[in-house]
């Protein structure tokens, strides 16, 4: 549990993400893994959670294909994913190096660490792609 009051819910993961290091949030109490990182434990409710690795490897459980851009540094079209993570959870990402005609509900991937905007992100490719 986090007793620092300067320290966010979110700055854990953004530092392990800038050390490539996929994780999320675990309760102490139940064992639920977890994704974004709440107050609470979103099965319990207790405040007891820490921070795991995440092997980053999983399955497409959704997609949609985006044609406007976000902004600057958004190609399009690009291709938004919900990843059900080997773990038992959930996150939204982009899907890399994948053709809109290759995506499909249940693709294996795996997550890539690349800059965006001067932030490092944890983005997802199809499992086997050459980094």
């Amino acid at each position: 549990m986090r007793n620092n009051k300067t320290d966010t819910l979110t700055n854990e993961f953004w530092e392990n993400i800038e050390r490539n290091n996929l994780v999320r949030p675990v309760c102490n109490a139940c064992g639920n893994n977890f994704f974004s990182p709440q107050v609470v434990c979103p099965k319990c409710l207790s405040p007891d959670w820490i921070y795991e690795t995440s092997n980053g490897n999983g399955k497409i459980y959704s997609y949609t294909v985006i044609h406007r851009p976000m902004g600057v540094g958004f190609p399009t079209p690009f291709i938004v994913v919900d990843i059900d993570l080997e773990e038992g959870w959930r996150m939204y990402s982009r899907l890399l190096n994948c053709k809109i005609n290759e995506v499909s509900i249940g693709l294996e991937v795996e997550v890539v660490f690349k800059k965006h905007e001067e932030r490092t992100m944890p983005f997802f490719q199809p499992r086997g792609i050459k980094k």
